[in-house]
């Protein structure tokens, strides 16, 4: 198997170095930032710190006191020469919007936070119901209207085949992200924005080319434990390991009929005294409107593969590199017990401190690999 991060971290001569834009300027002075990587359906975000002494003409307090509008650009990486670089060189983390600007006279700096550019759809809300068109038509649309990068799969379906009824829901107070994030869904398909782009397609992750976390214990030769990274914690829940089972109920106005589907299997029925003392599988129901049986059985199975995920959980602490995001998975390896598996990622936080270097801490889910489901009851 090939992995992304073939050398440790921490064997590396690690020089890393960063460049801040704002409105594609290059501006001194910060002291350091943060960036949140999300999982698909969400914003990625960023916080940037400046001390207002060391701030160039151009961007000082005055400018950011009257500012409307601005974006900014954080590059991050390891340059061959750290001591002449430009952006060609480091890797852009994020480009978003500025949200909020919070100055501390006192302490002499200036703080701004964003997100990244779907925080443009984020914020408005639906004007369309969209029904002629498919869904990547939908998305291609939006990405055009607010200056995006589609990069988009073709889909077939008409948008008003998927919400007949349920249209009326979706667009009522609803952003244009809901309704990427719902197409998206319905299509079975993941949306997100990277820098400039919109991405509007399958899922990018693969376990064929994972991020490698490897543990390896002590030996005759070494005495003590190893780990490519600085600490990983794993956390079970025994709610979700003990059993889950999904069912779907949905009502549909064009057929006149109700649906029920269940996913492994549906539940049995507890005997009065013979059900067991530390409780029985747990059911989560969900209500849906408007499903057929099949879709009503393919919703069940979505969602209990989303509940599992939360079974084994992986807390990741390293050295920061541009190789970990939330658009790829991580296979850890040689850790004693069953927690050797592959983990979806939700978050990864970047954080580059004058003061305390570069660092990055993900979190991450998954199931058990011995709990896959091979039976599907309606």
């Amino acid at each position: 198997m090939a992995y992304l991060n073939q050398v440790p971290a921490q064997s590396m001569a690690r020089q890393p170095r960063a460049i801040v834009k704002i409105n594609d300027a290059i501006v001194p002075g910060w002291v350091d930032f943060t960036t949140d990587s999300n999982s698909f359906y969400s914003a990625d975000t960023f916080r940037v710190t400046f001390a207002t002494s060391l701030l160039p003409d151009a961007f000082n307090v005055e400018w950011f006191s009257t500012v409307t509008e601005a974006f900014v650009e954080i590059f991050a990486g390891f340059p061959s020469d750290a001591a002449n670089f430009s952006v060609a060189d480091l890797t852009s983390q994020i480009y978003g919007r500025i949200d909020d600007i919070d100055f501390d006279p006192c302490g002499t700096s200036i703080t701004v936070t964003g997100r990244d550019l779907t925080a443009a759809l984020i914020d408005t809300k639906l004007t369309d119901q969209w029904n002629n068109l498919t869904a990547s038509q939908v998305a291609t649309q939006l990405a055009n209207k607010h200056g995006l990068t589609p990069q988009v799969t073709a889909t077939k379906e008409i948008v008003g085949k998927y919400y007949q009824i349920d249209h009326v829901r979706i667009n009522a107070e609803r952003s244009e992200w809901d309704l990427l994030a719902w197409l998206a869904a319905e299509a079975g398909f993941v949306v997100y924005a990277k820098g400039h782009t919109l991405y509007f397609g399958p899922d990018p992750r693969t376990p064929d080319t994972p991020y490698l976390v490897r543990w390896q214990g002590p030996t005759d030769e070494i005495g003590y434990s190893t780990m490519n990274g600085g600490r990983a914690r794993f956390r079970r829940s025994l709610t979700v390991a003990k059993g889950v089972t999904v069912g779907i109920h949905s009502w549909n106005d064009k057929q006149k009929k109700g649906f029920d589907a269940y996913y492994p299997s549906k539940p049995k029925a507890i005997q009065a005294g013979k059900a067991s003392p530390f409780g029985n599988t747990q059911t989560y129901e969900f209500d849906v409107a408007n499903l057929t049986q099949q879709q009503a059985v393919a919703r069940a199975q979505a969602l209990y593969n989303q509940i599992i995920r939360h079974e084994v959980n992986l807390q990741y602490d390293a050295p920061a590199d541009d190789l970990l995001s939330a658009r790829v998975m991580i296979q850890t390896e040689g850790f004693p017990g069953s927690f050797n598996q592959t983990f979806y990622v939700d978050s990864v936080t970047r954080e580059f401190s004058l003061a305390a270097g570069y660092s990055m801490h993900a979190r991450a889910k998954n199931h058990n690999p011995d709990l896959q489901v091979t039976n599907l009851a309606a």
